[in-house]
């Protein structure tokens, strides 16, 4: 037997990233389990998409492998879409592409746009089909710059296809495209030769081989030539023609139950899974007889277990189904019921059993099917009968005599359905009386179609309740399209118009479409229902608008360290996904919020439901525009001016906390280190280098130390140079002078890096130390650096000049307090001040212009004051005026008042 063919279980390089969902890999079920499950419990065949779903062009990013067998009609995964470059409308260039089948297929039939064949639209389309390339489209490289030299296909079918942009031509918008597909080329162990067949026991094989891996080893090579030989045979239809026995013609998904696959493809050749001695096969619908083995009561090892008739709850009299016509554009459709007219009166009414069949084509290999179906359930007289090892001998499948006169029963005709065997209990054979009758070909009826042309109008109802509904799922989705289905439909046709231009056109299966990505405006929508044979309904009619979400109707601002958070409100509440746009432009504020003036003047800062700004000046005003976004468009901008304010004591007390928290001044904190001892041992034990120099005499000594360290390893490197210059004198060093400098760089694994510089000077005398230091570092804070200077003295200062007989006293610190001689201070935000002499204004005039506040109390204005509560008293003697909300008042001396104003 040849080899097994390997599966291709990725699309190709290119395929794979840019559609690797469909390069999905094959979840296999071991054949074995498969055939029990299918001999043992039928799985139901409604995970799989029908044939009017596969008919529309799925837009996904992600979808499973298809399959094809035989001749079918279906469409494909658009998996990439790319507009000719440019800006053109009318005669603008699209290039789509689409999956056809997971595999490489044997060829393409007919290609349909909607109903239309592809030839009936000219220069506007060109397309080509492409069949396990080997290497990159010349013509999507060339036409689709998003296309890369690595999007090849290999080991798939794919179709490219380019329409020229047309309002005559596609009024509905792009149109659904459907292609007649020739199936997978299988194997046929009677001539060695691969090619295209759609021989039902061929198929079968294929499928056990490469999508169920089961290995050459593992089949049963008889079985399946002699199943391939009987799906050949050459039968007579109903209206003259013949016709191969069985055929299969069909496609599925690999995310399908591959028991599912397996029981819909042995239902079109009436086959069984055999799994025999280790051995796969299968036996397809025909008699296997006359037989030519008798089993008789010599052979009998146990009792016998007869079921004479069907049961009551399992009588059937008439199999009903559908198939799929290629002559009405491969819709499923039923097929002429098999009756017994015998049977329904002996019943006395109609009892049916439903028999669907995906992957048959031929009305008449339906009814044969049917046929078949309805006598093997009626005339079902069963044994099961134990044997003893004579037994080895029957398999299932073929006939037998069973002669055992004690029961009344000699030289019946019965078929092998079941075999097992055992060491203890021997065999267990199950034997059904089918006679050949059952097998005999039901020649059956052409069935009626309706005819193609000159469709009678109103034959499909109008779809009812159409409605638009704003609904979130994500946040790209605007609302739902949605309606009601009267009656049969195959599909309904939907197409957006704005201003009477279609902009959106849909094939939709069901009874809703999601609407995205429409700009704000008035849109009309026409729903028309399909039925099978292509025949529309009356338009259903709505109008319905995309608007805008509204501005924030307030904004709350927050106030941080050095930051604000902004919090935009809405005053109406929405049911889809909304965010704000947050631009500002600083400290200067733009002359309005036009649009324009914000996207040209502005910079964006981002999109959320909040936005925090860090590293602002307190006190000073920024200015922010702000809008509402969301999947229907913007609102208009919102002008903010938002001040960035704190308290001063809790300020000082944050920046106290963060400049403590800082490398520079933790070194600093430490003082002046003094144990040089435990600084050479440090810096040995990670083979850093030392220097060191010294003198003593007695109980002085004097040293100066200088320790490099370098660390290199896979999670850091260390640089850092130390140096100690140290004096002490007396017993046990009792007062010491030391000058410590430290230079550190630091980088990480993980992207963080530091350096500091820091030198301390100190004395120790008796135990207590006394120091002085300045420290800067850098290090990690957040996402970024921040750096930080510290100076820790009794007392420091900063004088101006050049000469040291010239200095200047300008600015000191003292006992905690801050001692300025004179300062311009452009803008001051002072929590509490005291005036020690004078403030006033810089155009300061006696008697003339401007104002000035003495330390005394007096007070000199020139303009206006403004007041809009409380009063303001002359405090002469008695408080003799005062000018409050009542009006003037004038106390007199000794008693009495004059009051200008209401009593």
């Amino acid at each position: 037997m040849p080899a097994a063919i390997p599966i291709v279980a990725t699309v190709a390089a290119g395929f794979a990233a840019s559609q690797g969902a469909y390069a999905i890999g094959i979840a296999i079920t071991v054949a074995a389990q498969v055939a029990t499950q299918l001999m043992t419990k039928k799985p139901s065949l409604d995970a799989y998409r029908d044939t009017s779903e596969r008919k529309q062009v799925l837009r996904a990013a992600a979808s499973p492998k298809t399959v094809v067998y035989g001749r079918t009609m279906s469409a494909g995964t658009l998996f990439f879409s790319e507009e000719q470059p440019g800006s053109q409308t009318d005669g603008e260039w699209l290039h789509m592409a689409i999956t056809l089948a997971g595999h490489p297929i044997s060829g393409t039939g007919a290609i349909y746009l909607s109903d239309d064949e592809i030839g009936t639209f000219g220069d506007s389309v060109t397309h080509e089909v492409h069949i396990d390339r080997q290497t990159a489209d010349p013509f999507m490289l060339a036409n689709c710059p998003s296309w890369k030299a690595d999007m090849i296909g290999k080991g798939i079918s794919w179709l490219r296809i380019s329409m020229k942009f047309n309002a005559e031509k596609f009024p509905a918008g792009i149109p659904n495209i459907k292609v007649e597909k020739l199936g997978r080329k299988v194997y046929d162990p009677r001539t060695g030769q691969t090619a295209y067949s759609n021989n039902a026991a061929l198929c079968i094989l294929d499928y056990y081989r490469n999508y169920l891996k089961v290995p050459d080893t593992d089949i049963n090579w008889d079985q399946f030539q002699e199943a391939a030989n009987i799906s050949d045979e050459i039968v007579a239809n109903g209206d003259g023609t013949s016709e191969r026995r069985y055929m299969l013609n069909g496609e599925f998904d690999l995310s399908e139950n591959k028991a599912s696959i397996l029981e819909a493809m042995l239902v079109c050749c009436a086959g069984e899974p055999t799994y025999t001695a280790g051995k796969h096969g299968i036996l397809v619908g025909a008699y296997y007889g006359p037989a030519t083995e008798t089993i008789t009561e010599d052979q009998i090892a146990g009792d016998i277990e007869i079921m004479p008739e069907v049961a009551q709850t399992d009588r059937v009299n008439t199999v009903k189904g559908t198939f799929v016509d290629p002559l009405q554009g491969y819709s499923e459709v039923d097929f002429p019921s098999v009756s017994v007219a015998e049977w329904v009166t002996e019943d006395g009414v109609e009892i049916s059993q439903d028999m669907p069949l995906r992957f048959v084509t031929s009305e008449f290999q339906a009814q044969r099917l049917a046929d078949i179906r309805l006598k093997r359930t009626r005339i079902s007289r069963t044994m099961n009968i134990p044997l003893n090892l004579s037994g080895y001998r029957y398999r299932p499948g073929m006939y037998v005599n069973v002669s055992l006169p004690s029961l009344g029963i000699t030289g019946v005709e019965m078929r092998v359905t079941d075999w097992k065997f055992g060491i203890s209990n021997g065999v267990q054979l199950t034997v059904k009386q089918e006679t050949a009758d059952v097998w005999g070909d039901a020649i059956g009826k052409p069935i009626v179609r309706p005819p193609f042309t000159q469709l009678p109008a109103g034959g499909v109802a109008q779809p009812q309740n159409l409605k638009y509904t704003v609904e979130e799922i994500g946040q790209v989705v605007q609302g739902v399209l949605s309606w009601q289905n009267v009656g049969q439909f195959a599909y309904n046709k939907v197409i957006i118009r704005q201003g009477g231009t279609a902009v959106l056109s849909v094939q939709v299966p069901g009874s809703f479409t999601r609407l995205t990505g429409l700009p704000r405006n008035t849109y009309t929508a026409h729903v028309i229902a399909v039925n099978q044979m292509g025949a529309e309904s009356p338009e259903a009619y709505l109008e319905f608008n995309i608007q805008a979400p509204p501005p924030p109707s307030r904004v709350d601002i927050e106030q941080g360290f050095f930051a604000i958070t902004l919090i935009p409100r809405l005053a109406d509440l929405v049911n889809v996904s909304t965010q704000f746009d947050f631009w500002t432009s600083g400290e200067i504020p733009l002359p309005n919020a036009s649009d324009t003036t914000v996207e040209n003047g502005a910079t964006r800062e981002g999109i959320g439901t909040t936005w925090t700004k860090h590293d602002l000046k307190v006190g000073h005003t920024y200015y922010w525009y702000i809008r509402t976004i969301n999947a229907f468009g913007t609102s208009a901008f919102v002008t903010v001016a938002a001040e960035c304010s704190m308290d001063t004591g809790s300020l000082i007390d944050i920046i106290d906390e963060g400049i403590q928290n800082s490398d520079a001044f933790q070194h600093i904190q430490d003082g002046v280190d003094t144990n040089l001892e435990a600084a050479m041992q440090n810096a040995l034990a990670v083979h850093g280098t030392v220097e060191h120099q010294y003198q003593q005499y007695g109980e002085v000594r004097a040293d100066i130390l200088v320790v490099k360290t370098t660390v290199a390893s896979n999670e850091k490197g260390l640089a850092d140079l130390s140096t100690y210059v140290q004096s002490q004198i007396g017993p046990e060093g009792s007062l010491v002078a030391a000058v410590n400098q430290k230079m550190t760089a630091e980088v990480n694994i993980d992207g963080t890096a530091k350096a500091s510089y820091v030198t301390n000077l100190g004395i120790v005398r008796n135990g207590v130390k006394y120091s002085t230091g300045f420290g800067m570092s850098i290090e990690p804070d957040g996402n970024s650096y921040k750096s930080t200077v510290v100076v820790a003295a009794d007392q420091f200062g900063v004088y101006s000049g050049n000469n040291p007989g010239n200095w200047q006293a300008a600015f000191f610190v003292y006992n905690g307090q801050v001692f300025i001689r004179s300062a311009l201070i452009q803008e001051a935000s002072i929590d509490f001040a005291k005036i020690t002499d004078t403030l006033q204004s810089s155009n300061y005039v006696p008697g003339v212009s401007g104002w000035r506040l003495g330390k005394g109390g007096d007070a000199e204005f020139h303009g206006r004051v403004y007041a809009t509560s409380g009063q303001f008293s002359f405090n002469g003697t008695n408080n003799t005026v005062v000018l409050d909300d009542n009006g003037l008042t004038v106390n007199l001396t000794g008693g009495g008042m004059i009051r200008v104003g209401k009593w």
